[in-house]
């Protein structure tokens, strides 16, 4: 029996021209997200959400963590979208760590700072709390240093910036990769390997983003991984 879950919080945003990671063109709205991974002896706040989001974020997390649960923050980017809410959280909940990569200056906390470095197309094994271990894969894909996460117990990968494509409107995979224009100048047969050897690696029920809906099911999470890295190889230098 499984003593961990994984939780998706967050709200929604207008998908315009005024979304730095949106295509030309974009339309509707889009779910932008952080994820509770629950344990037994503590819980993992993968990201923080938009500020936009405090007080649902606030919240939601007030309703899924017990009093005086042990909580700690993972942020995949330090990117805006990703650490503004660290210091609400950590006001309202209390904070035991702050675990990141890169070399960015995150918003003020009281937490312990633990910084992990990760070689990118590699991966390391963390364990926050007692029995919750995480898996911290540094992608291939990416534009700033990045973290997805991978917990085993529930299978889930929640890969920040990747797999953004995911939405009711069926979006073509490729508007998931606006953010990476520099992949037109790039030869990317290394980078789409990556994104299929994460899912080929492992087993994933679960693929969960930063923004964008989440795919589920493990014949849905392949096909999509395959899909994801084809469109990757497609833009690159030939």
């Amino acid at each position: 029996m499984t003593t961990t879950s994984v939780h998706r919080i967050g709200g929604e945003i207008a998908l315009d021209h005024t979304v730095s990671w949106a295509p030309p063109g974009a339309s509707g709205s889009q779910e932008v997200s952080a994820y509770l991974v629950r344990g037994a002896s503590g819980a993992v706040l993968v990201d923080t959400g938009l500020r936009l989001h405090e007080d649902a974020v606030l919240a939601q997390l007030a309703e899924l963590l017990d009093p005086g649960q042990p909580l700690s923050v993972l942020l995949t980017r330090t990117e805006m979208e990703c650490c503004l809410n660290l210091p609400a959280i950590e006001a309202a909940f209390g904070l035991d760590a702050v675990w990141y990569t890169g070399g960015i200056t995150v918003p003020r906390s009281h937490a312990e700072v633990r910084r992990v470095s990760v070689e990118p197309g590699t991966s390391q094994w963390v364990e926050p709390y007692p029995g919750l271990r995480l898996e911290l894969i540094s992608p291939m894909m990416r534009l700033l240093p990045t973290l997805w996460m991978y917990e085993p117990e529930t299978a889930s990968l929640l890969t920040s910036d990747a797999f953004t494509h995911g939405g009711v409107d069926g979006r073509p995979v490729e508007s998931g990769l606006q953010k990476f224009a520099w992949f037109t100048r790039a030869e990317t047969t290394a980078i789409a390997a990556h994104v299929r050897q994460v899912v080929e690696e492992r087993p994933v029920a679960l693929i969960g983003p930063g923004y964008g809906s989440p795919f589920e099911g493990a014949n849905t999470v392949t096909a999509q991984a395959l899909m994801l890295a084809a469109a990757i190889e497609k833009v690159g230098v030939r």
